[in-house]
């Protein structure tokens, strides 16, 4: 396994970004990684460029990331975050799914990220078990 505890892996990436740590995050990433985010391929340079550009145009940024599997080079976490989007200053929430591919120095060389954006109030947040 290219991380030898996934769990505690995850739950740094939880930490940073709590944090609002755009270089940390940036930094958890090789240089050449890319990300699929949804039907959008970010190059090394938007994947790097993504956690300062996403840090600033938020405000009280809240969010849970629950480790679900690891195998071989392969970690999966689920999230759910709620913010304030300063472009419009309305409240949204997010549930996501995020599968990394990490080498052996726990950096991500490539993601897959797919996540839903709603109003924050739209519906009850569904039951999750952690």
């Amino acid at each position: 396994m290219a991380v030898q505890d996934p769990e505690a892996w995850v739950k740094n990436v939880e930490k940073l970004y709590r944090a609002n740590d755009a270089e940390a995050v940036s930094n958890l990433y090789t240089d050449d990684a890319i990300t699929i985010f949804g039907s959008r391929l970010l190059s090394p340079e938007e994947v790097h460029a993504h956690p300062k550009e996403w840090f600033d145009s938020l405000l009280e940024y809240q969010i849970d990331r629950i480790f679900r599997a690891a195998k071989g080079d392969i970690i999966v976490s689920e999230t759910v975050a709620s913010y304030i989007k300063k472009s419009d200053g309305k409240r949204y929430r997010e549930f996501g799914v995020d599968v990394y591919w990490v080498n052996d120095q726990g950096k991500i060389y490539h993601k897959h990220t797919s996540e839903i954006v709603e109003p924050y109030d739209l519906r009850p947040f569904p039951p999750r078990k952690p």
